[in-house]
């Protein structure tokens, strides 16, 4: 609970500090400040995430998936991660589009990692029918 009321303190103290610098005209600065703010809010949840992300082989191992396939969702995950953090600062920065054509990249790219895993699904489908 307290790591949570911490995050939404940095959140709105760079929120606030966007705002003054937007109202003296330094919108730049203001940007910069927010986009500051959002990799500081970042760093600390990867931070608390770590314990989890520790837990992740142990968890795959017991859900019987080979290090393979626990590799390939982790990627798929951390390029959907990226990729919205990067659409996000682009519509911060006022641009939609770019953050458009950034959401379309990271499914490509997570579509491209889950290929493998699909030829082997379609393997798998083609040997029960044949």
């Amino acid at each position: 609970m307290t790591e949570v009321l911490r995050l939404a303190g940095i959140a709105i103290l760079g929120a606030a500090m966007g705002a003054v610098l937007r109202a003296f005209g330094r919108k730049e600065a203001a940007l910069v400040c927010e986009i500051a703010c959002g990799l500081a809010l970042l760093l600390r949840v990867l931070q608390g995430a770590g314990e989890a992300l520790s837990a992740l082989p142990d968890l795959f191992g017991r859900a019987g998936l080979s290090g393979e396939l626990s590799g390939m969702l982790l990627r798929s995950a951390g390029i959907a991660v990226a990729a919205e953090l990067g659409a996000q600062l682009c519509r911060d920065a006022g641009s939609g589009a770019l953050a458009q054509k950034v959401e379309l990249g990271g499914k490509i790219l997570i579509l491209c990692a889950a290929l493998p895993m699909v030829l082997d699904l379609c393997d798998a489908v083609l040997l029960l029918l044949g």
